[in-house]
C-alpha cells in the first residue's frame, strides 16, 4: 500500500480540502448581519402579525364569525403580546413559550379548517420542536432570527445548502486521477504481471483512496467547524432536528447523528465512484473519460432541483435520484410520490457496489490473463 500512497498527489488533495473548507466557510464571510438588527425584525415582525391578527378579531366580530374561532385568535393575540415582552427583555423561555402558544393555536385552528397555509403535519413539526425547547436546557437557535449560529448548527446548515455534486465532484477529481496513473505513466502491463494478485492490487488501490477521501472529508468538515466556532462558539452536537418523512410522519435527530449517516453515506458514494474508476482503468480508460464517466454518475442528483419537471415516473427509476443523502437523511424528497427514501438509496447503493465489485473482478482477470498470454 505505501507504493501506492507515494503515488497520490499531495498538493491536489490539499488544494481540495482548501476548496472544500473555502466554500464552506464563505456564508461565514458574507454574513454582515447583526443580532441587535435582527432582534429589530424579530420584533417588526410579531408587531406586524399581532396588529394583521387584531384587524382580523374586528372583522370576524363585525361579521359575527364562530365564537371558537373568536376566542382562539384572542388568545393567540396574546401569545404574540407575551412574545413581543419577552424580546424587549431579552428572555428567551418567554419567546419560547409564547412561540410554542402561537403554534398550538395554529394547529387547533387548521384542524378545525380556520387556517389555510401551513399543514396540520407541519405545524404538528413545529409544536413538537417548540415543546422540546421549553422543557430543555439546551439553547433554541432561531433559524430565521440569529445572526452567527454555533458552529453545530452552522455545519448543519453547511451541508443542507453546500451543493453535494460539488462535493463529490471534487472526490470524483481525485479518483480519476489515481485511477489512471497507471495508463498516463504507461505502466499497466507491468502491474498485471507483477507477482501480487489482482485482487490484491486492487484492494491497495482502493483503500488508500478511501482513506485519503475519508481525511478529505474529515479534515475539510474540521477545518469548518474550527473556523465556525471562532465566530459562534462551538455549539452543542446533541441539537435536537426534527423532520417530516414522506409519509408525514414526525421524526427527531440529533446534529451528531446526522453527521455521521452523512460521512458514512458520502463515503459509500465515493466507494461506489472508486470501483467504477477503478473498472474503466481496467480498460485502459484514459484520465479524462474516466473523470467524465465519473461526473455522469454524479450530474443527475442535480434534477432533484428540477422536479417540477421530471415526471415522478422517470424519478421513481433513477438510482442516483436515491443518493441526494444529505437531504435525504432528513426526509426530503422532491418526488413526494416517488417513495424516494434514504434506506432506499443505501439498498440500492450497497447493490451497486457489489455488482461493480464483482464485475470489477472478471474484467481484471481477464486482462492479467491476456497480458501474460501475449
Amino acid at each position: 500500500m505505501k507504493y501506492e500512497f507515494l503515488k497520490l498527489n499531495r498538493w491536489l488533495v490539499l488544494i481540495l480540502i482548501t476548496i472544500f473548507i473555502g466554500i464552506g466557510i464563505l456564508p461565514l464571510l458574507q454574513n454582515k448581519n447583526n443580532q441587535t438588527d435582527l432582534n429589530s425584525q424579530k420584533e417588526r415582525f410579531y408587531q406586524e402579525n399581532h396588529e394583521l391578527l387584531q384587524s382580523a378579531v374586528q372583522s370576524m366580530k363585525a361579521t359575527e364569525a364562530p365564537d371558537d374561532l373568536i376566542a382562539a385568535s384572542e388568545r393567540e393575540l396574546a401569545a404574540y403580546q407575551d412574545g413581543l415582552s419577552g424580546l424587549a427583555r431579552n428572555n428567551q423561555q418567554q419567546q419560547i413559550t409564547a412561540e410554542l402558544k402561537i403554534a398550538e393555536i395554529q394547529l387547533e385552528k387548521a384542524k378545525k379548517g380556520y387556517l389555510l397555509g401551513a399543514t396540520i403535519p407541519e405545524l404538528e413539526l413545529k409544536v413538537k420542536e417548540l415543546n422540546f425547547f421549553q422543557h430543555s436546557k439546551l439553547k433554541w437557535v432561531d433559524p430565521f432570527f440569529t445572526a452567527v449560529p454555533p458552529a453545530s448548527n452552522f455545519l448543519l446548515d453547511t451541508f443542507l445548502q453546500l451543493s453535494y455534486p460539488l462535493l463529490l465532484s471534487m472526490g470524483a477529481l481525485f479518483i480519476a486521477l489515481v485511477c489512471s496513473y497507471e495508463q498516463r505513466k504507461n505502466t499497466v502491463n507491468f502491474m498485471r504481471i507483477t507477482p501480487q494478485k489482482p485482487s490484491a492490487i486492487m484492494w491497495h488501490k482502493i483503500s488508500v483512496m478511501m482513506l485519503t477521501l475519508s481525511g478529505f472529508l474529515i479534515i475539510g468538515t474540521s477545518g469548518i467547524f474550527i473556523f465556525a466556532a471562532l465566530k459562534g462558539g462551538v455549539g452543542n452536537f446533541d441539537y435536537p432536528i426534527f423532520f417530516l418523512d414522506s409519509k408525514e410522519a414526525i421524526h427527531q435527530t440529533t446534529i451528531l447523528s446526522y453527521l455521521l449517516l452523512l460521512f458514512f453515506s458520502t463515503l459509500l458514494f465515493f466507494f461506489l465512484l472508486t470501483l467504477i474508476g477503478y473498472l474503466l482503468q481496467s480498460i485502459s480508460t484514459p484520465f479524462l473519460l474516466i473523470f467524465f464517466i465519473l461526473e455522469l454518475s454524479i450530474f443527475p442528483l442535480a434534477l432533484g432541483g428540477m422536479s417540477d419537471f421530471i415526471p415522478v415516473m422517470i424519478a421513481r427509476i433513477l438510482p442516483t435520484n436515491y443518493w441526494d443523502f444529505p437531504r435525504l437523511i432528513l426526509g426530503y424528497n422532491p418526488w413526494g410520490s416517488a417513495a424516494i427514501s434514504f434506506e432506499k438509496g443505501i439498498f440500492f447503493m450497497i447493490l451497486s457496489i457489489m455488482l461493480l465489485f464483482i464485475l470489477n473482478l472478471v474484467v481484471m482477470k481477464n486482462k492479467t490473463q491476456q497480458t501474460i498470454s501475449r
